[in-house]
């Protein structure tokens, strides 16, 4: 099995790449200096891989997918239609439990229903909801053994 790569970690967000994934666990509120640094990771990996399209799995931790500023929101939207050209989907987590994330899980498909994203997107609200989902997206671009595989690669790495 192929072992995640953590290509950046700090106190703010973790980015791993796996295979055809790009996972990002956000720890802080996205700001809009990481949310481009994702971008960067999200081409880079794109360009190394034979069709030139990746996954990603966003894990937002509790109380912080909602709480993010009018130039993080441009930025993520500017992501979000950027990966038009790269994503065969996008899982986003919004982990917590209650009104606030529910509210927050709501928010995030608003957006990504007027982003018109033209790529598969649902929001999870655990990362052992989103990983069998990732696993189907890996399994329809012919990635079957990575598919097998991604539930216990980024298990850990995208938990906190």
């Amino acid at each position: 099995m192929l072992v995640p790569d953590v290509v950046h970690d700090d106190d703010e967000l973790r980015i791993v790449t796996w295979s055809a994934v790009v996972a990002c666990r956000w720890k802080a509120a996205p700001t809009k200096e990481k949310i481009e640094l994702v971008g960067r990771h999200q081409r880079a990996l794109a360009q190394s891989t034979v069709d030139n399209r990746i996954v990603m799995l966003t894990v937002f931790a509790p109380n912080t997918g909602a709480l993010v500023s009018a130039t993080a929101r441009e930025a993520a939207t500017g992501l979000a239609r950027d990966g038009r050209e790269i994503l065969m989907g996008l899982a986003q987590v919004v982990e917590g439990q209650g009104f606030g994330a529910a509210a927050a899980r709501a928010v995030m498909s608003g957006i990504q229903l007027a982003v018109r994203a033209g790529y598969p997107t649902k929001v999870f609200g655990s990362t052992d909801e989103a990983l069998p989902w990732v696993s189907e997206l890996l399994r329809k671009a012919g990635l079957e053994r990575d598919a097998d595989d991604v539930v216990d690669a980024l298990r850990d790495v995208t938990s906190s």
